[in-house]
């Protein structure tokens, strides 16, 4: 403070009053940092600690008459305490670096040249004061600027508000009061003036400082701004700063002579030149982080973040740029291929997305070095990549040794990660970059289907099928929206001792609106593609409960109903069917639900352990549960044990070759494992009277296939039942 170097700055009746309002202040500071607990808390709790060394120093001196020299240091603990504060604040707010230091040099320079225009030099040329106060006061100005530069710094950074203007006033109101008693008492005004203006600004300082802290907006001064120039000082600024310079220069001059014009200005003309030296190293910095910015924006615009291969653009400017080479000319034309990882999603899900992130960054580095030096390797997104090739006698091979690649075991997180790829391989004249993508993606979704891990090229024929794939699903969409052209036909299960009809299988129909019946084997994939699967088992089974309550009132027989993967999974399902035997009337025992091994086996757990519930449910009404195409190839042994399960369908495959020696002794083994099971075996696929009376020999009571009867509509069901009651009878 400026009582160190003016000991006698504060009447001495006034230091009571001014120590006890400084502890009010003091109290009230800590009373909001302690509520509102703003970050960093250590640079506001230095901040207070300053008015503390303040408040303490002044009770001395008011306390003791004649207190030693020493007793003044106290005063200038502020500034240590007032700056270490606001370099954390600072830092908070915005961290430093070289830009933001050279910032902080060149405001400190250009103040450095008001100090010694108004203070050091008048304080050199004055005679009659001691060394202990001119050394004083040196120190008290090296002090004020420090905390000037560092206050400039906090206030480019803060966001505004009442708490950081209240905040920056209260340091503010502590420099400007010493700077003005400083500047009074070097160019020999006295304390007279000095006293009673500056005993109210350094009051004026703690009662800010005490609001500031009060204030619920301090929690937000030290939270970094969300917007704004992180480059920070304003062009403004420099400006002033660079005519500082030769503005005390000239004034030196031109105000005094001589020695001692040269001797003033020659410390202004080298802060001048520091200012000059360090604003150019500022513009040098500024213009290598413009540099830097540009290049790197540049390779963002062409180049994967994460992977740093080239990205969708720049891949699709770069295959553009082959196909106009090509300028539509026949030849042997691009070479494209598209592949993604079989599985990537579970590792997303299971090791979450850093682990993924690692992943791809391994794919990326494999397909880089399987690549050529010619060819452009990109990441489309996600999972997804791309090579582009000149060389297309070798495609094929860089395909299959892409995958090969793809397919070694990756290193996660400590832990070995397995997947596969998939690849679709185009090389041809396309039209435009869609073309070529639509082809390999095509040759992609082919290879997908035919079981992943592999490459397939493109032919024409799968564009053919894809095409035939859209329009199919767009007349799905008609005809669930329309109501049209689905049907459900019924074919029976009978006994295969009586021949009696015991049971109707629904099976749904298609016509397309040429009139043409499109096979199960076509619309019912792609149903579940689209997502319609759903709509259309619902309305299955509204149809065939309702038909087949009449059935069942006469005949006793039930329906048996498919149901899709989807249909299992949907939480409402039990719900569904319960509320629609409700509206049909038809009972819960005339009513068997047919999944297949596929659904169970292609869940998961979690999935599994949901369905098992909501069967049970269905199981608790009535409703039999029955499991379709036994025997396909899949390890269904445990869900037979695990879930409620009545109805074992054995699937064609096993029937068709009932009649051989070897082939009759593997069926009578499943049938004995359905009974053991308390199951009811039905064997599908009956065509010929030789299966039939295999099937009779083997004891399996159930029966359905073209040798019995065919699907037919719920009218000629009908006319058949009337027939089976006519010979009964």
């Amino acid at each position: 403070m400026a009582s160190a170097v003016a000991a006698a700055a504060t009447p001495d009746g006034a230091g009571g009053w001014w120590v006890v309002v400084q502890v009010a202040c003091l109290g009230a500071a800590v009373v909001g940092l302690r509520r509102h607990r703003p970050a960093p808390a250590v640079a506001y709790w230095l901040l207070v600690a300053g008015v503390a060394a303040s408040a303490l120093t002044t009770a001395v001196r008011t306390a003791v008459p004649r207190p030693a020299p020493a007793v003044e240091v106290g005063y200038l603990l502020c500034y240590p305490l007032t700056g270490v504060a606001l370099w954390l604040l600072a830092r908070r707010l915005r961290p430093w670096s070289s830009t933001r230091l050279l910032d902080a040099a060149i405001a400190l320079i250009g103040l450095a040249q008001l100090a010694w225009a108004f203070v050091l030099y008048p304080l050199a040329s004055r005679a009659g004061l001691g060394e202990a106060t001119t050394a004083g006061i040196i120190a008290l100005a090296v002090c004020d600027l420090l905390v000037v530069t560092l206050l400039l710094r906090v206030a480019f950074a803060v966001r505004p508000g009442v708490a950081a203007g209240l905040l920056l006033s209260s340091t503010a109101a502590l420099v400007l009061t010493d700077a003005g008693h400083v500047i009074m008492y070097v160019w020999g005004r006295g304390h007279a003036v000095a006293s009673p203006v500056t005993s109210a600004g350094w009051l004026t300082w703690s009662l800010l400082l005490a609001a500031a802290c009060l204030h619920p907006g301090i929690r937000d001064v030290g939270e970094r701004p969300r917007t704004g120039d992180e480059s920070a000082t304003p062009v403004a600024g420099f400006i002033a700063l660079a005519v500082l310079g030769p503005a005390v220069l000239v004034a030196a001059i031109g105000i005094r002579h001589g020695a001692a014009a040269v001797a003033h200005a020659a410390v202004p003309a080298a802060l001048t030149a520091a200012l000059m030296v360090t604003m150019v190293l500022r513009l040098g910095r500024a213009l290598r982080e413009r540099t830097s910015l540009q290049r790197e924006l540049a390779f963002r615009a062409q180049h994967d973040v994460l992977t740093g291969l080239a990205n969708r653009e720049e891949f699709r400017l770069r295959l553009q740029a082959g196909i106009d080479a090509l300028g539509g000319a026949a030849g042997p034309g691009i070479g494209l291929l598209i592949m993604d990882l079989d599985g990537f999603k579970d590792v997303n899900d299971t090791l979450g997305h850093p682990a993924g992130d690692a992943l791809l960054l391994q794919a990326g580095e494999r397909l880089r070095a399987a690549a050529g030096s010619g060819d452009l390797v990109a990441r489309l997104g996600g999972d997804e990549f791309a090579v582009v090739s000149p060389r297309l006698d070798s495609l094929d091979e860089l395909a299959d040794r892409c995958v090969a690649d793809l397919a070694r075991p990756y290193r996660v997180d400590g832990r070995e990660v397995h997947l596969t790829a998939s690849a679709g391989v185009y090389r041809g004249v396309p039209a435009s970059t869609g073309e070529a993508l639509q082809n390999a993606d095509l040759a992609l979704y082919a290879a997908k289907e035919a079981g992943r891990n592999r490459a397939e090229r493109y032919d024409p024929r799968l564009r053919a099928a894809h095409v035939a794939h859209a329009v199919l699903a767009d007349q799905l969409r008609a005809a669930v929206d329309g109501g049209s052209g689905f049907a459900v036909h019924y074919q029976p299960v009978v006994d295969v001792h009586t021949g009696r009809v015991a049971a109707v299988e629904a099976l749904l129909r298609f016509t397309a609106p040429d009139g043409a019946a499109v096979s199960p084997v076509r619309f019912v994939p792609v149903a579940e593609e689209t997502g319609l699967i759903c709509r259309l088992g619902a309305w299955v089974l509204e149809r065939a409960c309702t038909d087949a309550r009449a059935w069942h009132a006469s005949h006793g027989i039930s329906v048996t109903v498919n149901v899709s993967g989807r249909q299992l999974r949907d939480p409402r399902f039990a719900d569904d069917v319960l509320a629609t035997l409700k509206r049909t009337g038809l009972p819960g025992a005339a009513l068997v639900l047919e999944i297949t091994e596929t659904v169970l086996v292609t869940a998961t757990v979690e999935e599994t352990e949901a369905v098992s519930r909501r069967l049970a449910r269905l199981r608790a009404h009535g409703v039999r549960i029955a499991i379709d195409d036994f025997g396909t190839g899949y390890s269904s042994l445990a869900y037979l044990r695990t879930l409620p399960i009545d109805v074992l369908k054995i699937d064609r495959a096993f029937v068709s070759r009932v009649a051989d020696r070897q082939e009759k002794a593997l069926f009578r083994a499943v049938v004995e494992l359905a009974r053991s099971m308390y199951l009811q075996p039905v064997a599908e696929g009956v065509e010929t009277g030789e299966q039939a009376a295999a099937l009779r020999e083997l004891d399996c009571g159930f029966a359905q296939g073209f040798l019995f009867a065919r699907p037919m509509p719920a009218d000629a069901l009908r006319a058949h039942l009337a027939t089976q009651l006519t010979v009964a009878a």
